[in-house]
């Protein structure tokens, strides 16, 4: 294929993956970090490739291209990986477990914390929190009717992501009622279905 040719046939390719990455934005599979940093460079191919139309040495460009990082290693490196989780029991204010690696300290969580048992004392319907907390770490906060789930997420989640910690969410409290309107939570008896979330990172 002649210089020229090509070039436009890379256009094209990045004009579709840049149509592709809105579709999913706007369906909730890649977050406004990806979003933002796949959009970038998309954009950056495409006035590349019109420096090489307007270049003497159009394959010079193109082989510039060509060095760049793939599309795949750069999604990968910012999307939002699951990796660790802490269930408070919302009667009692109480942990009741922690899965995988949470490393947050107490302090950052309480002000979040206070306010959903506030609102759900007070009958208000809380909705499902975001926060980042550093430059890497993102927290995601959903609260049920016996249980809050804080999840600790290494870049910014997706929103598909968000919305299958609260499917999980509601799994976890249908399939433990019996032990959560009783008496005392024994939380060696309850069934996480959160377990697969966490240890297959999982990628919204």
């Amino acid at each position: 294929m002649e210089p020229n040719a090509k070039m436009q046939a890379f256009k094209a390719l990045t004009q579709e993956k840049i149509r592709k990455l809105i579709a999913e934005f706007a369906e909730g599979t890649v977050s406004r970090e990806q979003f933002h940093v796949l959009y970038e460079r998309h954009t950056s191919q495409l006035a590349m490739a019109d420096m090489a139309a307007a270049s003497r040495s159009p394959d010079a460009v193109m082989g510039m291209l060509s060095d760049m990082p793939a599309t795949i290693a750069v999604r990968e490196a910012h999307m939002g990986k699951a990796v660790g989780m802490t269930i408070y029991n919302n009667r009692s204010g109480t942990l009741l477990e922690t899965l995988g690696d949470f490393d947050v300290s107490p302090e950052k969580l309480a002000p979040i914390l206070n306010d959903f048992t506030l609102m759900m004392q007070s009958g208000k319907t809380v909705e499902r929190e975001t926060r980042k907390i550093s430059a890497k770490q993102w927290l995601v906060f959903a609260g049920g009717t016996f249980t809050t789930v804080i999840t600790l997420f290494r870049n910014e989640p997706s929103e598909a992501q968000c919305r299958e910690i609260e499917r999980l969410h509601r799994d976890f409290e249908e399939a433990n009622r019996p032990s959560f309107t009783g008496n005392a939570v024994d939380s060696t008896k309850l069934a996480y279905p959160f377990m697969v979330f966490v240890q297959r990172k999982v990628r919204g």
